[in-house]
């Protein structure tokens, strides 16, 4: 599940700003401040709230997830300022502290030339097209608009991105008030189910009690290592990579419809049956518990070896016993 909210995060973050010139730049709120509040739905229940004022922006989410036969709870909270970005685990009590590497990325962007600037659009274009390709997510071009919807009494802009739809705030594009996606036959949505224009309270922005920050040593030089990121997105090496990337899974699509077919015959739409079996298979996946599994096959192994033992333990007894009647009954030498 925690790949699941990853590439929920990446929609959301991603698919209004991939459409944009420069995709690192956080649209501009027309709404100064707003405070949201959110239901989850699918295979992953819980709340969340994200208030935003002028340049900061905190999100704290509770949710429960299942998966594999294991139900995972999670408590975080984040807050993203100008120049830094915090993230803590409540239920662990431990918080990171990391620079915000927006603006490097920001500047690294405007920095390239016009070529590279191109072929970095075209490859997170085709990025987030292999993303769902390879998850089977319905395809959808990254950042490509869709309905203007309602939540909440707020209008939204829906995007896509690697199989996700997100609804952004036409006022607050930052607030995403709908996300909707299917990853490994999981399910994933989150529906805003209040919208409070105007400053939240400044208890929202307070770093939560106990938690103790500590400094992410991996990002010791934030510009550094956007710029040899956004390089790298707008480098050729990339686009070949994606290039063959591409090749090599369109070869292994054409031989699986070949082998599925039976020959040069293009596989057919699967039946509605098909789909409700296909959906009971991963209904089962989910709720297949491995641990419990292994456990109990464990168990039977081991109770399997002890009854051989037990019997093996009979047989020599009656054995003696035999042994020992036979002797009561044997001639006495003269």
């Amino acid at each position: 599940m925690q790949h699941l909210a990853f590439v929920a995060a990446l929609a959301c973050a991603a698919s209004p700003l991939i459409a944009q010139d420069n995709p690192f730049k956080l649209p501009k709120n027309k709404l100064a401040a707003v405070d949201v509040t959110y239901a989850y739905a699918g295979d992953m229940s819980g709340t969340a709230e994200r208030a935003i004022s002028k340049d900061r922006i905190v999100s704290h989410e509770t949710t429960t997830s299942k998966f594999f036969g294991k139900t995972t709870n999670t408590d975080s909270w984040t807050l993203y300022t100008p120049d830094s970005a915090y993230s803590a685990d409540l239920t662990k009590q431990t918080g990171i502290k990391r620079p915000n590497v927006l603006p490097y990325m920001e500047k690294a962007y405007d920095d390239l030339d016009g070529a590279s600037k191109q072929r970095l659009h075209q490859n997170l274009q085709d990025m987030a097209q292999m993303i769902t390709k390879a998850f089977g997510s319905q395809a959808l071009a990254a950042g490509e608009k869709g309905e203007t919807k309602t939540y909440a009494g707020e209008k939204c802009q829906e995007h896509s991105f690697a199989g996700f739809s997100v609804c952004s705030m036409q006022d607050a594009p930052a607030i995403p008030l709908h996300t909707q996606g299917s990853l490994l036959c999981v399910d994933f949505e989150q529906t805003a189910t209040s919208v409070k224009r105007g400053d939240p309270p400044a208890s929202a922005f307070v770093p939560p009690a106990g938690i103790t920050f500590q400094d992410d040593t991996n990002l010791v030089k934030p510009d550094s290592m956007a710029h040899v990121f956004v390089s790298y997105l707008a480098s050729q090496q990339l686009a070949d990579s994606i290039a063959k990337a591409k090749a090599d899974m369109a070869k292994q699509q054409q031989t699986s419809n070949a082998s599925s077919s039976g020959g040069g015959e293009q596989p057919k739409e699967l039946t509605p049956e098909e789909k409700a079996k296909q959906r009971e298979a991963c209904e089962a996946l989910k709720n297949f518990d491995l641990g419990k599994t292994m456990a109990n096959a464990g168990k039977s192994v081991v109770g399997e070896a002890l009854h051989e033992v037990q019997e093996e333990k009979k047989a020599e007894v009656k054995n003696d016993a035999k042994q020992k009647i036979k002797g009561l009954f044997k001639k006495p030498h003269l």
